[in-house]
């Protein structure tokens, strides 16, 4: 087994391992929008947001194209598992279209696991899909509280890759898709 198979495999069977804890623990369901703004790294997807280049263009990609920035709009799906002291466990699913006011529609799905502080601070990782592939989403905030109602702010960074959905040039070399990095606010009540 490659060294790439086996990470993907090890994500994907903590990620499986988290969702089974969830049935066992004292958990919190919280659910709400979320919205932001991403900058993405010269590569194909920004040729792609700038109007450099079409979804599945086989021409040769200039990387000294500018980055391009796109809206995100979405939704987040949370479970907090209750065990800690100091500390709770966490199990996110955020499904995100961005790049509406550019006329294109760049959908995205992640699913994280992570700790959370009780002060609020958060840290968290998982698999994310999107035209840029498959690939792995780091994120870190902080949920603020007022009352039940949460106020989530975070920031995530999602790597370059060559292995994606963007289109191959006809010289066959393999071309980054750009690293991608994110800004979102939302909300959501305690359930």
């Amino acid at each position: 087994m490659n060294k790439q198979n086996f990470v993907r495999l090890t994500m994907i069977s903590i990620f499986l391992l988290s969702m089974i804890y969830t049935t066992k623990a004292q958990v919190q369901t919280n659910s709400g929008p979320r919205f932001g703004i991403t900058v993405v790294t010269p590569g194909l997807l920004g040729d792609i947001l700038n109007g450099d280049r079409e979804l599945g263009d086989e021409t040769e990609i200039d990387y000294s194209q500018k980055e391009a920035v796109m809206s995100q709009f979405g939704w987040q799906w949370e479970t907090i598992l209750i065990e800690g002291e100091e500390f709770n466990g966490i199990a996110e699913w955020i499904g995100f279209i961005g790049g509406l006011e550019r006329g294109t529609i760049v959908p995205s799905f992640s699913g994280l696991i992570g700790i959370r502080k009780n002060s609020g601070f958060e840290i968290a990782m998982g698999p994310t899909v999107s035209l840029t592939g498959i690939g792995l989403v780091v994120g870190a905030g902080h949920t603020f509280k007022s009352g039940e109602l949460n106020i989530p702010i975070n920031l995530a960074f999602v790597p370059s890759r060559t292995k994606h959905f963007l289109g191959k040039p006809l010289s066959g070399e393999d071309n980054d898709s750009g690293h991608g990095f994110t800004v979102t606010v939302g909300f959501n009540f305690n359930k």
